[in-house]
């Protein structure tokens, strides 16, 4: 088996390009995944030359957009992007296969700007950091974005993180709470309402009127005594989730047919952990895996046992590991020591996952790099 390793990356964490990803060549990477467009947040960067702590620019791609094809939401160059074409030097550098890691609709930016997109709750209140995948401009957004990058970079492929909702749970600025919602009034709390879901899920059968009133009912019930954490779930949320799914899979669909046929487009399966609950976000992985090129797994997981048990449930969903990648984070707050990364790594070997990509090549210490580089030789990498 021809395995290929890689990493996850940041453009603003590659000073030089052409040197950084033939360094990369050099500890066994085949590939790379740099971010071509990407949300707000707040990194430590243990080995970076220029900064320890960074905020990127939220909302932004990292490419220079061309494509008149965009409608409402407009995609904004970074300023980082306009100062250095990080993903066109490495196109060019032709050391490594690259990838454009491609977020879609995690984007606050666009959310604050176009409140009419976003997710709303069973109350009506906005989720400024999630779009809409339901909503027309929403996908018309994703689709143009898809196809601009690929039109004009030299990419083997696109890797689609958040085509779908976003749930409750966000890490927002300042989030917090003094009311405790259990897992199961957070996983409503999460749901769409907006008028474009109430107006397609309702066109498909589904009583939205009576759905969002036992999730506002029930929830606030919990809310007000957090000593109750029972909930039962509504009898029109299976339906609900099911056309959650067929969304997501058709704007999936969508980007497939309107990138070029030489790039491949790739799923990074979900936001969150573990696989099963894929379906908060409205992720079908057998139907995913099948309208695309395949699922790239985020297996972030505190154990080789626990990766395995969580790649053993995509593959129950999937029907096999044939179109299946993954992503794993080779340190913290997952793995503990190399011979954790080498067990997994065996692992997944033997279970056929021939494409690993480790996450994130500018957040990760020295150490965890010599991990990487030692456990991706033993493990035949090129």
């Amino acid at each position: 088996m021809t395995r290929s390793f890689g990493y996850y990356t940041y453009p603003w964490n590659l000073h030089d390009p052409a040197g950084d990803l033939a360094a990369m060549a050099d500890d066994g990477m085949a590939h790379v995944a740099i971010a071509a467009s990407y949300h707000a947040g707040k990194f430590i960067q243990p080995r970076d030359p220029v900064s320890r702590v960074y905020f990127p620019e939220d909302g932004t791609v990292y490419f220079t957009p061309r494509s008149t094809r965009y409608g409402l939401l407009q995609p904004l160059r970074a300023r980082a992007a306009e100062a250095r074409d990080v993903l066109r030097e490495a196109c060019d550098a032709a050391a490594l296969q690259v990838r454009a890691w491609t977020v879609l609709n995690h984007n606050s930016r666009l959310g604050w700007l176009h409140p009419e997109v976003v997710s709303r709750n069973a109350w009506g209140d906005p989720y400024y950091y999630a779009l809409c995948p339901s909503h027309p401009e929403v996908r018309r957004y994703a689709v143009t974005l898809a196809a601009d990058l690929a039109e004009h970079h030299d990419l083997h492929s696109l890797m689609l993180e958040s085509p779908g909702w976003l749930v409750y749970d966000h890490g927002y600025h300042h989030e917090f709470a003094q009311a405790q919602p259990t897992t199961e009034s957070t996983r409503l709390m999460g749901l769409c309402f907006c008028d474009s879901c109430t107006v397609q899920a309702g066109a498909a059968g589904i009583d939205m009127a009576g759905l969002r009133g036992e999730i506002r009912r029930q929830v606030d019930a919990q809310l007000d005594d957090t000593r109750n954490g029972e909930i039962v779930p509504p009898d029109e949320l299976a339906a609900f989730h099911a056309w959650r799914c067929c969304i997501v899979t058709t704007l999936c669909a969508e980007i497939r047919a309107a990138v070029r046929p030489a790039v491949a487009v790739r799923v990074i399966s979900t936001c969150q952990r573990p696989h099963a609950t894929c379906y908060l976000e409205g992720g079908d992985l057998a139907a995913l895996a099948q309208v695309t090129d395949g699922l790239e797994l985020p297996l972030y997981q505190p154990s080789a046992d626990a990766v395995a048990g969580d790649l053993a449930d995509v593959v129950a969903a999937a029907g096999s590991t044939e179109r299946l990648s993954a992503i794993l984070r080779p340190g913290y707050p997952d793995m503990s020591s190399e011979a954790q990364l080498r067990d997994t790594l065996a692992r997944l070997a033997a279970a056929g996952i021939d494409d690993i990509s480790f996450y994130n090549y500018g957040l990760l210490p020295a150490d965890q790099i010599d991990w990487v580089r030692r456990a991706v030789h033993q493990s035949g990498g090129a």
